[in-house]
């Protein structure tokens, strides 16, 4: 599992997601670089709770814990202080992605209230992207994960 966390934004620069999803077909390059790494600077400690083993077609939640001094502030688009954004993006094995709505536990879905999580592209639904929301109510970020089930894709394997 591979994650980028971003929490300040600079100025005239398109760094959401999106722009990130519209200007590279795959968000790491050859040498491991994300493509976060072109606007944001920022390198920070998270912490990462994830289940050791998984059963095939299960569901199961991925959390990272994004520690931070919420009294920093960066620069608005109106010039003006805000609090900080936080986002990123995490990289799953092959075969696990987003689990749908119908698969999402109701204290699940109540934790990620406004959070809104999507497959990078439709080619690489292992990998999630989120972000930018408000970091200050989203110190945690949760991924509910649903994992690949080999009796339907011969080619998944763990």
């Amino acid at each position: 599992i591979a994650i980028s966390l971003f929490g300040f934004s600079v100025e005239d620069s398109f760094a959401y997601p999106v722009f990130a999803q519209q200007g590279y077909s795959n968000p790491r390059a050859a040498n491991g670089k994300l493509a976060c790494a072109n606007c944001h600077l920022n390198q920070k400690a998270i912490e990462i709770e994830a289940p050791q083993g998984v059963l095939p077609n299960s569901v199961f939640e991925i959390e990272i814990k994004v520690p931070y001094d919420v009294n920093r502030q960066q620069i608005s688009a109106d010039g003006k202080p805000a609090d900080l954004n936080v986002g990123g993006i995490l990289i799953l094995p092959k075969g696990f992605k987003l689990a749908s709505k119908k698969q999402i536990s109701p204290e699940v879905k109540a934790k990620n209230k406004g959070v809104f999580i999507s497959p990078y592209s439709t080619e690489f639904d292992n990998i999630l992207v989120v972000g930018p929301i408000a970091g200050k109510t989203h110190q945690e970020l949760i991924f509910p994960v649903v994992a690949p089930d080999p009796d339907k894709d011969a080619d998944v394997k763990y």
